[in-house]
Formats: structure tokens, C-alpha cells, sequence
């Protein structure tokens, strides 16, 4: 049988397998998640964590690392970190995409639906270290940690070679786990808002990368241009929205050039 024409709009890019979901390493996780979730909310020390986590993280390392590191699990600049993987691993940024509306769901209607305060609604403002701005209210969950937990499984689920993912698990959820750290780290969030952003992140990634192996239209000329289109578009943003942190403004500027260039060379890639 004749390969596809790429230059056909209906055509999948023949380099792109329909891949088999990965079961196993995508209830694994979410139960180790979804079990941290539950630890913390029966273990009655959700703010006393927060204060020592906080503490400890304001000790360690200097308040424009954990700046940059929370810049990482918004949405913008997350979909700005990957667009560079868009021309080689279209299936990141379509898993991604694809677990959007499940993940906006679950944070924004977590936050409006429990309307937890935040530390700085809590706690007193010499208590704890606080980097960028002051937010109050629609703590739980987190929506940086379930923005990282998407991308992670995103990336981890959709490997392209099975017989490596391992390889690739640990760097990867150890990076998902230090941009949901950030948020304790900045006062921004409670650790429970982290394990259950985590956990729910992970869930709506696994649900992207499933539905990613379901519409293999995607990665045909037209998916691939409208994927890069909001790569673009949302790398664009970054260069004009600050993101609560001023401190990681050059940072910000840098991540947005970053998107810029990697979606600017899908489509490049696309027109050739």
C-alpha cells in the first residue's frame, strides 16, 4: 500500500504510529497521586507542611529559581516550554491539547466549587515566604500542578519507544514534581492543592494521550498547522501577560522567544 501523501489534508503523517495506550503506567501513578492526596487531607497537618515545606524551600534554593520554576506550570508557559517537540513528537502537544477541557474542568471548577483560601488568607504574612504576588482566595487544587502533571504524562504515556520510557519517567516527574513544589514554595498553594492539582493533572494527561491515539487525523498537515497555530498564539501571550511574577520577567521573555521559535518551525516544517 502506498504511503500518504503528505501534501493531502487528510493524510497522516506516516511517521506517526497509532500507538497502544499504556494501561499500567497511567493507573500507577494517578494511585500513588490520588493515595498522597488522601494522606494529606486525613493526616490534619496540611498547614503546619505548608509552613515547613515552605521554610525549607526558602532555605534551599533563592526566591527567582522557585520565580522561574512556577512560570513553568502555567498554561502558557508550559504549551511555550513543548512547541519546540511539536515538528519531531507532534503527540505531546496533541495529548496535552486534548486534556485541556478535562483539566480546566477540574481546576477552575475545583477552585470556584470549594473556594479554599489561600496561605496569605490564612496565615499571617511574616509566617512564611511569599514570591510574586499576593493571591487570597480559590486555592484548591492547584493549577500549575495539574498543568505540569498534564504535560508529564503527556510526555511519558506518548514515549515513542516504549522500551524507554522508564528512561524517561523519573527526569520527567521529577521536573512535574519540582514546578508543583513551586507553588508551596512561592505561598501560593496548600500541599493538599498540590498532591490533588497532581493527581487530577496526571488523570486529564492520561485521557489526552488515550483520545491522541484515537484521532490519528491530528498529525495530518491540517492538525499539525492548527497545533502550531496555538503554540504561536500562546507563546505570543507570554510576552505580554507577567504571570504574578515580576521577578521572572527576562525569564518569561526568553520561555515566550522559545515557543515563538519551536511553533514558527512546525509551521515551517509544514509548508515544505
Amino acid at each position: 500500500m502506498p504511503s500518504p501523501d503528505l501534501h493531502d489534508d487528510d493524510a497522516v503523517r506516516p511517521d506517526i504510529p497509532v500507538a497502544t495506550f499504556p494501561l499500567a503506567w497511567a493507573l500507577v501513578p494517578a494511585l500513588v497521586l490520588a493515595g498522597l492526596t488522601l494522606a494529606i487531607a486525613l493526616g490534619g497537618r496540611n498547614t503546619p507542611l505548608f509552613i515547613e515545606l515552605n521554610a525549607a524551600a526558602g532555605n534551599a534554593l533563592p526566591a527567582r529559581f522557585w520565580a522561574i520554576t512556577t512560570l513553568c506550570g502555567s498554561v502558557l508557559g508550559a504549551l511555550a516550554l513543548i512547541a519546540p517537540t511539536l515538528k519531531t513528537q507532534p503527540r505531546w502537544l496533541a495529548s496535552a491539547l486534548l486534556a485541556a477541557p478535562l483539566a480546566i474542568l477540574f481546576s477552575q471548577g475545583g477552585k470556584r466549587y470549594f473556594d479554599v483560601l489561600r496561605p496569605a488568607g490564612v496565615l499571617q504574612p511574616e509566617s512564611f515566604n511569599l514570591i510574586g504576588q499576593k493571591l487570597y482566595v480559590q486555592s484548591f487544587p492547584s493549577g500549575h500542578a495539574t498543568t505540569a502533571f498534564v504535560v508529564a504524562a503527556a510526555i511519558i504515556l506518548a514515549w515513542p519507544k516504549p522500551e524507554t520510557r522508564w528512561r524517561a519517567a523519573l527526569p520527567v516527574l521529577g521536573m512535574a514534581g519540582l514546578v508543583a513544589f513551586s507553588r508551596i514554595a512561592v505561598g501560593a498553594h496548600w500541599p493538599l492543592d498540590v498532591a490533588a492539582g497532581a493527581a487530577g493533572g496526571w488523570t486529564a494527561g492520561a485521557l489526552g494521550v488515550y483520545l491522541s491515539t484515537r484521532l490519528p487525523s491530528l498529525y495530518g498537515p491540517q492538525g499539525m498547522r492548527a497545533m502550531a497555530a496555538i503554540a504561536l498564539a500562546t507563546s505570543l501571550a507570554l510576552l505580554f501577560v507577567d504571570l504574578d511574577q515580576p521577578s521572572a520577567h527576562l525569564y518569561r521573555i526568553g520561555l515566550a522567544a522559545w515557543g515563538i521559535g519551536g511553533a514558527a518551525a512546525a509551521l515551517s516544517n509544514d509548508r515544505q
